[in-house]
């Protein structure tokens, strides 16, 4: 029997510790708020500067950024209050980042030919610049971020090539000749599948604030803090809820504040009058660093074999709904074992994705990261036997629209290669949406996101025949239209298997 390999070695461990609380409950800042709705907030309290979004229902209001720039009352205070636009989707997008001695530092997402080109700007006295970020790319209408109060770190939000969902959070750092350095994923262990928006980061560049859809939240986007643990900027604290003083069953983004400031700032569309409202909240951080330590670590390298203890990962492919061992295949690359009993040993947790597939089961991909623990974990694949109904959970729109989000075809390709494996199979294709708005038009809207998921299925050599749709609006849904945690559930495609 072999066992684990393990290196000992010293590493400097930085101690850091944050304890965040809030003096009561948020509050509107009703001098800034307005019908079109805000969102992508920054703030400067000590020079009484903010800067947000507005959504402007797809119409230009002008070709500057910049659209509005003017004096607000906020609390016994005057601040200067910039806007920028959103068209939602429809020509592009800016968004504030931050303000620092070079000026205003904000994103700008364009459209043409068909993609999304995501760039960073900053105007100084309304001259406006580029900032240089070489090999930028983002592929998502959204793009939003912050610069460090030193102005040494910027962090975006962004989809690029290695995103593990839909917009990940990068770390841009300045170089010592000024010039700014290639945008670098924070890792897996911060990012998920979901999306991680409007990034905060505190003063002591170590602890940081985003939005995220991820589960566990109390809405469709919640707040969460976490402190990063070393200099990599891949290692990071288990993320903790801002809890519900800030969350809501709303959505909950760009936290931000300053040291001594007593008010911290962020967005909420709860019981907002447009898509999004500036609140604030009283607030308290205090954090405490320790000197750096030696201390003394144990890495598994790998885990080579089964192991008396039971520190091998196994995994367990099952039926979604009786919960029994599926015979199965597991695939990595060109790479196939194949498990009678449905049980697989993972030999080495590399970041890679591996696809579980079992005949008459639509096949699913996962991620060999840490997520994955010592002992069984389970992948769970839904039947396509007749009657069969299967949500694709991960097939996304820009919002308003039948656009699918990039990485959609991630999941839509297993519904590709489940009908090339099982070709007596047909679906039905249904379009779902939640009841808020006209139902007209949502029902316009479902049809429109069934066409297009149908239109790329057929693209990959699926015939037209076996592949039929329906948009439904909110006619159907499966959870309450109450809540917006309940709500997002019934926003949805999702389709049957009509013959098998």
């Amino acid at each position: 029997m072999k066992s684990s390999i393990i290196i000992l070695f010293l590493t400097l461990s930085i101690n850091v510790i944050a304890q965040v609380s809030f003096d009561g409950n948020g509050e509107t800042v009703d001098s800034l708020n307005t019908p079109n709705g805000q969102n992508y907030l920054t703030i400067d309290p000590s020079k009484k500067l903010i800067a947000f979004t507005e959504e402007k229902g797809g119409l230009p209001i002008s070709d500057s950024p910049i659209f509005n720039e003017q004096s607000r009352p906020i609390g016994l205070d005057s601040w200067s209050v910039f806007t920028f636009q959103d068209w939602l989707g429809q020509k592009g997008m800016t968004s504030p980042i931050g303000f620092t001695s070079e000026g205003l530092y904000y994103n700008e997402v364009t459209f043409d030919k068909g993609m999304y080109y995501g760039k960073v700007k900053v105007s100084s006295d309304g001259v406006i610049s580029d900032v240089e970020i070489p090999f930028l790319k983002n592929k998502s209408p959204i793009q939003s971020g912050c610069i460090s109060k030193d102005g040494q770190y910027m962090i975006l939000s962004l989809e690029a090539n290695n995103t593990r969902g839909v917009e990940d959070l990068y770390i841009v750092k300045r170089k010592s000749d000024g010039s700014w350095d290639r945008a670098k994923n924070l890792g897996f262990q911060l990012n998920t599948e979901f999306q991680e928006i409007t990034p905060f980061l505190a003063e002591d560049n170590r602890t940081l604030f985003f939005a995220t859809n991820r589960p566990g939240g109390q809405g469709s986007f919640d707040l969460y803090y976490t402190i990063r643990q070393d200099e990599s900027w891949r290692s990071w604290s288990e993320p903790v809820n801002l809890g519900p003083q800030i969350n809501s069953t709303g959505a909950e983004t760009s936290f931000g504040y300053q040291d001594g400031a007593e008010w911290a700032y962020y967005i909420s569309s709860q019981d907002s009058d447009g898509y999004g409202d500036v609140m604030r909240v009283k607030f308290k951080e205090d954090i405490e660093e320790d000197t750096l330590t030696a201390v003394e670590t144990e890495v598994v390298e790998a885990v080579t074999s089964e192991t008396e203890d039971g520190n091998s990962i196994m995994i367990k492919v099952i039926d979604a709904k009786t919960g029994e061992s599926l015979p199965s295949e597991m695939i990595l690359g060109d790479q196939k074992k194949i498990g009678a009993n449905g049980l697989f040993k993972i030999d080495t947790l590399n970041n890679l994705e591996v696809e579980f597939k079992s005949l008459g089961y639509l096949p699913k991909v996962i991620l060999l990261d840490d997520q994955l623990q010592p002992g069984e974990n389970e992948v769970a694949l839904s039947s396509v036997a007749k009657g069969s109904v299967i949500t694709l959970d991960h097939v996304l729109f820009h919002r308003g629209t039948a656009n699918m989000i990039d990485g959609s075809e991630k999941e839509l390709n297993l519904v590709v290669e489940v009908l090339n494996d099982n070709p007596k199979i047909t679906i039905l294709l249904k379009g779902h949406t939640d009841n808020t708005g006209d139902p007209i038009k949502n029902l316009q809207l479902s049809e429109a996101r069934v066409k297009s998921v149908k239109a790329y299925i057929i693209s990959q050599g699926i015939s037209a025949f076996r592949v039929r749709g329906k948009g439904y609006g909110g006619n159907e849904p499966i959870a309450s239209n109450a809540t917006e945690e309940t709500r997002k559930l019934n926003r949805r495609v999702e389709f049957e298997v009509l013959a098998d």
